[in-house]
């Protein structure tokens, strides 16, 4: 099940998960992705409702933390990284974005009343008073701006996909292509910015010494993109499919190549190559015991070569609880470094306050 959280004043806890699971409770649109190919939500509001897995994030009452330890072929539980369990029918769940703040409401607006009745009074036109006038400009301005009234709430999550196939590693080893970024990597440690960097095991079979360092490093943390980032549906962008019998062996196997590469900070969490998925594949992978985390802000970065447009997007787009979604390739996204160095202090002069996904999770589930 799909499960749509909201910040409210009360904090959220498991008990209060299972009130929702018990209430039939979903995200826009029920708590299935389309059977059909389902890429990682675009970061439009309007696109947001038809991409997969359709709702926030999936969870089921029962959360969980695991940490990966040693070289097992599936995640383990301990104390460290919060995980959402799998659903009742035996799906992987899905994490897309974080508690949302309730948007402040103009004074005046009258919460909860049908839309007619509404709209009647709207109709009227009651002249306001300098008070109210003052109090409802403000609450527009801060909701234009992203500003929720609850800086606790502020908080989203950079991710960055770090991707290669062996088309991309054979084009490479010919071509002297580049699909790593080491520029953007020490843009985000001089910025001290949090990020989650999710690799397939190719990638970190190719860079093994910046896997390394990545992966060591507390800044971050890593997750897993699959080994042979390819498609987990038919139809997945320009990705080949992986045959559906072999994509929980592609998603240990990947596992197992980030390990090897000497990667500390390996969390339980996994992104769907191409942020492709459907229910399918949710069951096909669920006896990895990971966290899918998709996203809800999708950076137009690849083969974008103006960072402008790409931090355009993101800081259009950007609420707080977002999931942004972009990627490490110097080769297929070349500005990204730079539009990371635009986003970071908007986002800060925001007022936001950049997390990984592990501490987005924890609080989504009310552990602190």
């Amino acid at each position: 099940m799909t499960v749509s959280v909201r910040r409210t004043a009360r904090p959220l806890t498991a008990l209060a998960l299972v009130a929702a699971a018990a209430a039939g409770c979903a995200g826009p649109g029920g708590d299935t992705p389309r059977a059909d190919a389902s890429p990682t939500a675009p970061s439009s509001a309007a696109a947001s409702r038809e991409g997969s897995g359709k709702g926030d994030f999936s969870a089921s009452p029962r959360s969980s933390v695991s940490r990966p330890d040693g070289d097992g072929r599936d995640a383990s539980s301990s104390d460290r990284y919060a995980t959402l369990p799998a659903s009742i029918s035996g799906r992987v769940p899905v994490f897309r974005h974080g508690p949302r703040a309730e948007a402040p409401r103009a004074a005046g607006d009258e919460g909860g009343k049908p839309e007619e009745e509404k709209g009647e009074k709207e109709n009227e036109k009651p002249e306001e008073d300098g008070e109210n006038r003052e109090k409802r400009e403000k609450a527009e301005k801060d909701e234009r701006a992203g500003k929720s009234g609850d800086k606790e709430d502020k908080v989203v999550a950079l991710t960055f996909d770090a991707a290669l196939s062996a088309e991309d590693r054979e084009r490479a080893g010919e071509d002297g292509e580049r699909h790593d970024n080491p520029g953007l990597v020490s843009a985000l440690r001089r910025e001290k910015v949090p990020a989650t960097v999710f690799m397939s095991g190719l990638w970190a079979q190719t860079y093994r010494h910046q896997a390394r360092s990545i992966g060591r490093d507390d800044l971050f943390e890593v997750g897993n993109l699959s080994h042979s980032h390819r498609a987990f549906t038919e139809d997945c962008r320009d990705l080949p499919a992986l045959a559906p019998d072999k994509q929980l062996a592609d998603v240990r196997k990947g596992r197992r190549a980030i390990r090897a590469a000497g990667v500390k900070n390996l969390t339980p969490y996994f992104r769907f190559p191409g942020g492709c998925f459907d229910d399918r594949s949710r069951r096909a992978i669920a006896p990895a015991k990971v966290t899918a985390v998709a996203g809800d802000v999708v950076a137009p970065d690849a083969a974008e070569k103006d960072p402008e447009k790409v931090a355009e997007r993101v800081l259009k787009d950007i609420r707080p609880g977002s999931v942004v979604v972009l990627n490490c390739d110097r080769e297929k996204a070349p500005a990204t470094e730079k539009a990371v160095r635009r986003i970071v202090p908007e986002l800060r002069e925001r007022g936001y306050r950049i997390v990984p996904v592990s501490e987005m999770i924890a609080s989504a589930m009310g552990r602190d």
